[in-house]
């Protein structure tokens, strides 16, 4: 069969980022694999991210945004307005997604996170689909830690995400190790949905291209000395990690004057946290609003970050010893992550209400002090794969092939 004759084959990926940057990288990685792998592919990926388009896009994907609530910083609205507001674009988004799933009547629809998107959004939409196109395969996307396992059994009771996992889904993609994190029994999923399980490894971007000259002359930094990279994703909560940071590497360099450091605030941090971070700068320790971590911790001896998917999963491809503060809010999966590297001797983890200067500059000279190669090994015998957007492709190849 030639290129001619090959059908067409339809995909529509659901990322619901809205305030960071790790679903829709997810999302994309794989959207990059499939359409690289399969030239009879096109895709869209639907999200509310408002910073999607600053990530590389592949080609044969394009982009349906979603409306976010905009109030000018003027405006004050009361609970009663606030709430009506909250639901009036909801049902909105919610419209758009059911047009958009019935007009594209895709052949695949990947739903990354939220099996029913976010807060349900997506829930009317996707039924639609599977009643009007039956043919329509459905794939969601499980990154293996998502929350504290009784809360999320909680919410997906109350929201009907397992009446979705038992009828409307054909495959569960798992974004993780069940020797790692056994999300069947972490989330209770019934017998009747565990053969849909399939455990892909973790997804890890393609790591980016050489910087001529390298790292440390594309900041400005002396060719000498060891270096420690700080970043904390999209930097909208992270500032007060970044000051911890800044506190101890001056500490250490008062030790060590060679030790030189990258601070990355990231694109969604506050404008005046990031002035205030960037007054920190000098000649050994730079303070830049994004550059790319994975490059970073590659070319660092040390890391300091926050515990979300994509960052650990690139500092332990690239075994790079990592200091991990998870975020602290009321969800624990950053939490849970980074305890779970740090029982296995592989990170320091410490907790966003204990940390200050001193015992992140210990901690960083740990990491400093790590033999690479023996950190490599044992990132070797704990994770088995960091290649889940090709296992992922790979294993949708009966549904897109054409064939």
């Amino acid at each position: 069969m030639d290129g001619h004759e090959m059908p067409i084959r339809t995909l529509l990926l659901y990322a619901q980022d809205t305030r960071g940057l790790g679903h829709i990288t997810r999302t994309l990685t794989i959207a990059r694999h499939v359409l690289e792998t399969y030239s009879n592919c096109v895709a869209y990926l639907v999200s509310r991210s408002k910073i999607a388009w600053d990530i590389a896009w592949p080609y044969g994907c394009d982009y349906i945004k979603l409306p976010s609530r905009r109030t000018p910083r003027a405006v004050q609205r009361t609970p009663e307005q606030e709430q009506a507001s909250l639901e009036r674009f909801r049902a909105l988004r919610g419209q758009i997604l059911r047009e958009a799933a019935l007009g594209l009547a895709p052949d695949l629809v990947y739903v990354d996170h939220e099996p029913l998107g976010s807060s349900g959004e997506f829930r009317e939409g996707l039924w639609a689909l599977k009643r009007q196109h039956p043919e329509t395969r459905f794939v969601f996307g499980l990154r293996d830690i998502m929350d504290d396992p009784d809360r999320i059994r909680a919410q997906w009771a109350e929201m009907g995400v397992y009446d979705a996992l038992e009828n409307l889904y054909d495959a569960i993609a798992v974004f993780g190790s069940r020797h790692v994190y056994d999300v069947a029994e972490a989330y209770a999923i019934p017998s009747s949905v565990r053969p849909k399980l399939h455990y892909c490894g973790y997804v890890v971007r393609d790591f980016p291209p050489a910087v001529p000259g390298g790292v440390r002359q594309q900041f400005g930094l002396p060719a000498n000395g060891r270096l420690i990279v700080a970043s904390v994703g999209s930097g909208r909560d992270g500032c007060a990690v970044l000051k911890h940071a800044r506190a101890a590497i001056a500490r250490l360099q008062a030790r060590d004057p060679d030790l030189s450091a990258i601070l990355v605030t990231g694109p969604l941090m506050p404008e005046e946290e990031s002035v205030a971070l960037q007054s920190l700068a000098n000649l050994r320790c730079r303070v830049v609003p994004s550059a790319d971590v994975f490059q970073l911790m590659e070319a660092a001896d040390a890391a300091v970050c926050m515990g979300g998917y994509n960052t650990l999963c690139e500092g332990l491809v690239t075994a790079c010893p990592m200091v991990i503060v998870p975020r602290a809010t009321h969800k624990v999966e950053q939490l849970i992550r980074a305890q779970l590297l740090a029982a296995r001797g592989l990170a320091r983890c410490i907790h966003p209400k204990d940390v200050d200067e001193e015992n992140l500059a210990e901690a960083l000279t740990w990491g400093l002090a790590r033999d690479r190669r023996a950190q490599a090994q044992q990132v070797r015998e704990v994770f088995p794969s960091f290649d889940g957007a090709a296992q992922l492709t790979g294993y949708l190849s009966p549904w897109l092939n054409g064939g």
